[in-house]
Parts: C-alpha cells; structure tokens; sequence
C-alpha cells in the first residue's frame, strides 16, 4: 500500500470517529410524557401488559423491532438476563378503562436505536409500534383489539 493510500484510510478513520464523538449513533427519546389508556372493552376485559423498551445496541434493535408482541412476551425474561444494558424496558399492566401517566425523563437521557411498545392482546396480530422519532406528549391509547399511538409535538 503507498504511503499516500494510508493516510487517506488513515485520515478517513479520524473523521469517522470525530463524527462518532460530534454526532454519536442513536437518537434520545425527547418526551414530555407518555400516556397509557386502555379502553373498556380492550382485551376482552381482562388487564393489557405493555413494555415500553429501548434499545441501545443497533444490532439488537433491529432483532426487536422485527418482533411481533407475543415473540417479544415469549423472549423477554431471556433477553432482560443480557448483559451490558442495552435494554430498558418499562413494564405496566392496566385493567381495562384505567390510564396511567409516565413522566418523559423517565426514558431520556441515553441514546436508542429503538424505542418500541408491545401491548399482549388476546388477540393475534402485530401489537407494537416504534416510538423513536416521536417527541412531545405521547399518547398511546389501546382499543378493543389494537393500539394506536399519538404525538402532541411541543
């Protein structure tokens, strides 16, 4: 390899990294709060478990946000076990016609190559959505056999 060839390798490695630093992978979720309701006659009236999760590690979001709802409830318990934190997962369950409030700072403050929710329906279906470029007040609010999710940009 000629020394020219090098420091150009070499020069464009410097500017990756310098970009890595100024401009680091991921995005931090920038909410104000998100908000939960489940409706009356959500999950043929029995409580609705949701996971709010965030993923840091790119390679394990992508795993993730390819999940149905019922592949992440299965996995769960095995990938929280994972070591190196790249998970934070948010668990509630909410009887049918309840709401509940959680505050934005909750899930800031850390970049994520994903920011999903699964909700466990008794229903088949895809149950999840992802979060990440949302900002503002998330609402999220789950019906009689599927969720939908709201932002009140700031």
């Amino acid at each position: 390899m000629s020394l020219s060839r090098a420091l150009l390798l070499a020069g464009c490695s410097a500017v990756n990294s310098v970009n890595s630093f100024l401009f680091p992978p991921g995005v931090k979720p920038d909410w104000d709060s998100v908000s939960l309701y489940i409706d009356p006659a959500a999950n043929r009236d029995f409580p609705m478990a949701v996971d709010i999760v965030l993923v840091s590690d790119e390679a394990l979001a992508k795993r993730i946000a390819a999940m149905k709802a019922a592949d992440w409830f299965a996995a769960r318990d095995g990938l929280r076990k994972m070591p190196g934190g790249e998970l934070d997962i948010v668990s509630v369950e909410l009887p049918p016609g309840e709401s509940l409030t959680l505050p934005g700072k909750r899930f800031g403050g850390r970049r994520v190559f994903a920011a999903l929710v699964f909700a466990d329906y008794f229903s088949g279906g895809e149950h999840s959505a992802r979060l990440e470029t949302l900002t503002g007040k998330i609402a999220i609010e789950f019906g009689a056999t599927d969720f939908s999710v709201h932002a009140k940009s700031k």
